[in-house]
């Protein structure tokens, strides 16, 4: 019972990871699927690590690489995401958007661990949350990639030999050669490509120097804030605001 308890607990995890990581799956099932086989898996995992830590104190099991792939399936796919929804859940600070995956990140927006590096950042809004732009510059993409970052809109940051890209778009309202200013709508927050779970919404905001997409930054330390129209911005190095309304 423990064996078949354990190897249920790893699959739909496992199950959990490959939706997420297909746009294919994910778009064409409902929302509440995913969550609701990892609030299972989950639950069944802790069930089974506190059910094999019992036999090993009372001896009746010796450790094997089963209860240690249990315990590490524990901490990856129940530990770490219940971790991330207590963080999403407690209050922001200073009224700043919350930051769900940072730059570098092994973890998803979920908790869940990624296979590579977070490219950039994941900044939590609600779905139709307007998508503003980080700063001045020129649309060279806008369109469906159909892919994990779905609707995208890029814009490159003359004369910083800079780009932001923005992915998950719902919908893209400025068109390839726009001129935009910074705080300007480029389109609405949703859940496109790879699609977030109800609550962790966000736009995923890279920043790539020139045209190497392997030349990625953290747009973190670049951000002042929040855009307010009646700042002034430095002219002399690119400064970037969230792109979501504070």
């Amino acid at each position: 019972m423990t064996r078949w308890l354990r190897w249920l607990a790893l699959s739909l995890p496992a199950a959990v990871l490959l939706g997420a990581s297909s746009p294919a799956i994910a778009q064409r099932t409902p929302r509440f699927l995913f969550p609701a086989l990892a609030i299972a898996g989950g639950a069944l995992l802790v069930l089974s690590a506190i059910r094999a830590a019992r036999d090993l104190r009372r001896g009746a099991r010796r450790p094997s690489v089963g209860l240690a792939v249990t315990a590490v399936a524990t901490l990856l796919f129940a530990v770490l995401p219940f971790a991330r929804f207590v963080y999403m859940m407690a209050p922001g600070a200073g009224g700043t958007p919350r930051i769900l995956t940072g730059f570098g990140d092994w973890r998803g927006a979920e908790g869940y661990p990624l296979l590579d590096p977070h490219r950039g950042i994941d900044v939590k809004g609600r779905v139709g949350t307007d998508v503003l732009a980080a700063a001045d510059g020129r649309v060279t993409v806008a369109r469906d990639r159909q892919d994990l970052c779905g609707l995208i809109v890029v814009v490159v940051h003359d004369p910083h030999d800079y780009r932001t890209i923005y992915c998950h778009l719902a919908t893209i309202t400025v068109q390839v050669g726009e001129s935009v200013a910074r705080g300007q709508r480029i389109g609405a927050l949703g859940t496109s490509g790879q699609r977030a779970w109800p609550g962790y919404e966000h736009v995923h905001l890279e920043l790539q120097r020139g045209a190497d997409p392997k030349d990625l930054h953290d747009p973190i330390p670049r951000i002042v804030g929040c855009f307010d129209a009646t700042a002034r911005y430095p002219a002399d190095r690119l400064a970037l605001t969230y792109p979501v309304p504070c």
